[in-house]
């Protein structure tokens, strides 16, 4: 299987899943200077960087985050991890969004499990295609749910880019 990378400015870091959850604290202070949909710049995205070995993170509108730790280890000096965005931490994140800054709290971001990380949702979706493209019957998905803009009535983040590929040295050499 292809290797996975996260882009963040121009270079593409190492993308892996996490091994373990992640506790960090928002503050309610962080109004100030986090920035509504803004992935990389919210609360929550606040509050993961004052983690130690974290250089940057990506907290999506979906249910995934990627967060940036420096690693020695890794070509480019940051590996990325994939989490989870539980409903409380969403919660937090849509509240934000729309009524300002939630309380100082502690929040929780999870380890994948076996079915939903990358890979294996890449996988079901490729046979689910497949199926489609040889005539099987498609089941539906379940009921539409509203979109973020009519439930919040705030737009939705980007998406993360996450490629298959090389890892780019460029930005790491240049330090």
């Amino acid at each position: 299987m292809a290797e996975q990378f996260y882009k963040h400015e121009g270079t593409n870091h190492p993308l892996v899943e996490a091994d373990y959850d992640t506790a960090f604290k928002v503050y309610k202070n962080d109004r100030k200077k986090a920035v509504i949909g803004d992935p990389t710049a919210c609360i929550e995205a606040r509050g993961l960087k004052r983690i130690p070995n974290v250089e940057f993170a990506y907290i999506g509108s979906g249910g995934d985050a990627y967060v940036g730790f420096k690693d020695k280890k890794s070509r480019t000096g940051v590996t990325v991890r994939h989490f989870l965005i539980p409903a409380q931490a969403a919660k937090v994140r849509d509240q934000f969004e729309v009524k300002g800054a939630p309380p100082t709290q502690v929040l929780l971001l999870k380890a994948p499990t076996n079915g939903r990380t990358l890979s294996h949702r890449r996988l079901l979706g490729k046979r689910r295609r497949e199926a489609i493209k040889q005539g099987a019957e498609t089941k539906k998905r379940g009921p539409q749910k509203n979109r973020r803009i009519t439930r919040l009535g705030v737009s939705p983040r980007p998406r993360a880019k996450i490629i298959k590929g090389e890892v780019s040295l460029d930005a790491a050499q240049g330090e």
